[in-house]
This record gives C-alpha cells, structure tokens and sequence, in this order.
C-alpha cells in the first residue's frame, strides 16, 4: 500500500471528481455488505434473491465487492484472537492490558530504496492477477450458494420431475407441486407448499433433513421417503429405513443429530416411522401409523397409480391432483363403489373412466373443456333416486 504525500492528500481533497469517486465507493460497499447479511438469512425470499441477481448484472463491480466482503468474512472466522495471560505481579495494568508485541530493533527489515519499488511494482501486479483468478472461482462458486441456498423447484399439473440437491439428496417431485429449499451450515429443511415429493436423503448428522407442510414435520438422517398433500390431510410414507413425525408446528431442526430418527421422535413429542409405514395427518387427529404396500404407494413416482380396495372418488381425486382433465363424478352411487383393484398410467385419466365406462350402467358426459363427467344411464339414475344402497355393476361386467 502506498501513503500519499501531503501534496497528493491534498490534491485529492480538492478535486470533486476524486470525492465523489470515494463516495460511490463507500456507497458502493455499504450496498454490497446490506446484501451479504441478507443472503446469509434462509428466510430471505425467491423475490428477494432475484433482485439480488440483477443488481450483480448490473457492474462487474457489484460482484467484485460482494466477493470481497465475503473474504473478509471468511477471514474473520478464521481468526483465533486469543486472550493473553494475566502478567507478573507489579506490572502495571496498562502493560497487562496491551497485546502489542514489539519487535526488536534489529530485525526490523531495512527502509525499501528507490530501486526496489519498481520490483514492487510487478510483485503487487502479481498478487493482483492472481486475486483475480481468485474471483473468478470465488464468483462462480458464490453463483452457485446464491442458486441454491434457497431453491424453489416446482412442476406443472400432468408433469414429473427429478431434481439433485447440493448435498447429493434425490428429491423426485410429483405433478402439481411446489417445493421450497433452504440449507444451511446445521440444518437441510424443505418447506412442501403443495403436491407430493420422495426424498432419498444422503446422511449427514451435522445437518439434519427436515420436510415441513402444512400439517407435519418429517426428520431424516438418511432413509427414503414420501410426503404428500391431499388437501386438509398430509401423508407420510417410509420405503426405507426410520424417520420422526411431527404434528406440533415446528419447521425445522437445526445442529447435530446423533440418535437414530426413532430415538429422537421419542425424545421430542414425535412419532417413529419405519419401512413400510405411513401416517396421515389432520388438524384434529394425532399421528396414526399404519402398514402400507410400498410398491402401491410409490408407484406414482415411475407414473403409475395402484390400487387396492378403493373407491372410484378416491381413485377419480387422485387423478385429479394429478392432471389438467378433471373427473367429475355427479351421482353418489358411483362415486361410492369400490374397486377391488386399479392399475392405470398417472397421466391418462381417460383410460379410468373408460373402464369405468364398460359396465352398460355407466356413461361419460364431455359437455365443457377439460372435464369429464361421469354419470349413471337415466333410467339407473332415476331408480336409484329411491335406493339407500348404490345399484351393482350389469351383470358380466366389472368397473375396472
């Protein structure tokens, strides 16, 4: 670093052009330093983010003074200032206090002479190109953090979608969803705001993964599971190994987990989960395990629904949260008849209702876009007004 002489002071203090160049400097650093705290809050929005995108575009500059503050950060935290011991009795209290070393006399280096400073000159011009290849991998890999500190991964009614996160989870996201995610030094949470998501955690027992809808909390350490929304009801499903659950509100858990999910669940309020599990979730019910057929109940992760002993609304509402086309089901009969089982594509609630269609009692209304109704004949549909028990399927024919 080089001081200015008096006369270069000087000069710079009357010179507007040189002032206000210091000025939007400092501006320019106070900005960027606003910017790196909020970044560093997971609770700072997509909104927030993007804006912060664009005001990187905006000058090279931008960049170069955010990755700046980040070193200095970095080297804060790194530092170890450690106190001094007390000294020996009679030193006076202001010797004690101070924590300057001085150096001896004779090893201090000799004042530089004219001819060095040009060699000084090309070792500072090498430092300088060497920050600058610095920067450019310290902004790419800060592109990154921005990218997905808090990533939102959302896919459209009718689409499937496999997403890899930065700690090497799957996360592989039904139709229709909508998903939030916000990592950190000690803890990985995902906020699932609609839809459904399997997750296939990779293990880390510094940062606990932890999947929260509206109505559950899922811990995990490293285990694979589904979580669904399903409108005033949340599903959990544990294909492999252990997971806790939680229906108490909380959105996150934060530090280090060195018991299993199932001792922690235990330890704090929730319920354990193992393979071949599921729990379903309200407001006014408490946590409820019961078995589950994992093959039937992640099907829909390869595009395909299974069911057993179902009833055609149930069957019908699945391919609705699913898909664009809605099914419509106006008589109550129909809706409440059970399949003893259905296996058909995710995607094509047309091949439900014409198999639905089969039986002769049974007909499909395509009066508005995007709907198909389902309806009784009118002559079945006119019995059954009187009737307290839905009509059976014409003889020879089954629903599905």
């Amino acid at each position: 670093m080089t001081i200015p002489t008096d006369d270069e002071d000087s000069s710079m203090k009357g010179d507007p052009q040189r002032r206000a160049h210091e000025q939007t400097k400092v501006a320019l650093s106070n900005e960027a330093a606003e910017w790196f705290v909020r970044l560093r809050d997971d609770r700072l929005g997509a909104r927030h983010r993007e804006r912060n995108v664009r005001w990187l575009k905006q000058s090279p500059a931008h960049i170069a003074e955010l990755l700046r503050i980040q070193q200095v950060y970095k080297a804060l935290r790194a530092a170890k200032l450690e106190s001094s011991p007390p000294g020996p009795p009679g030193e006076s209290r202001q010797a004690q206090a101070s924590n300057v070393v001085e150096l001896m006399p004779h090893l201090l280096p000799a004042p530089p002479t004219r001819p060095i400073q040009s060699r000084a000159r090309f070792e500072t011009w090498k430092v300088a190109a060497s920050v600058a290849c610095l920067s450019v991998s310290l902004l790419l890999g800060f592109m990154v953090k921005v990218a997905w500190l808090d990533r939102t991964l959302e896919t459209d009614l009718g689409e499937w979608r496999t997403a890899m996160l930065t700690d090497g989870t799957q996360v592989r996201i039904g139709p229709g969803s909508l998903l939030r995610v916000a990592f950190g030094d000690d803890h990985r949470t995902v906020r699932l705001v609609r839809g459904e998501a399997m997750f296939d955690v990779a293990k880390d027992h510094s940062r606990p993964f932890f999947v929260a809808s509206e109505m559950v909390g899922v811990l995990a350490v490293g285990t694979e599971f589904r979580v669904s929304r399903r409108g005033g009801e949340d599903v959990v499903a544990v294909s492999e190994g252990t997971v806790a659950v939680y229906n108490d509100g909380r959105q996150e858990i934060r530090g280090e987990v060195l018991a299993t999910p199932a001792q922690v669940a235990v330890a704090t309020g929730g319920v354990a989960l193992t393979a071949g599990e599921q729990a379903s979730v309200t407001k006014a019910k408490p946590v409820a395990k019961q078995k589950l057929n994992v093959d039937y109940e992640t099907a829909w992760v390869d595009g395909w629904l299974i069911y057993e002993d179902k009833t055609v609304a149930e069957v019908a509402s699945e391919f609705n949260r699913r898909n664009r086309v809605k099914i419509v089901i106006d008589n109550p009969f129909v809706a409440a008849r059970r399949l003893a089982f259905f296996r058909g594509s995710a995607t094509d609630p047309e091949s439900f209702v014409a198999a639905l269609a089969v039986d002769a009692n049974i007909k499909i209304v395509r009066d508005e876009p995007g709907v198909l109704r389902v309806q009784l004949t009118p002559d079945i549909d006119n019995a059954a007004q009187g009737e307290s028990e839905p009509p059976p399927p014409s003889s020879g024919n089954n629903p599905v």
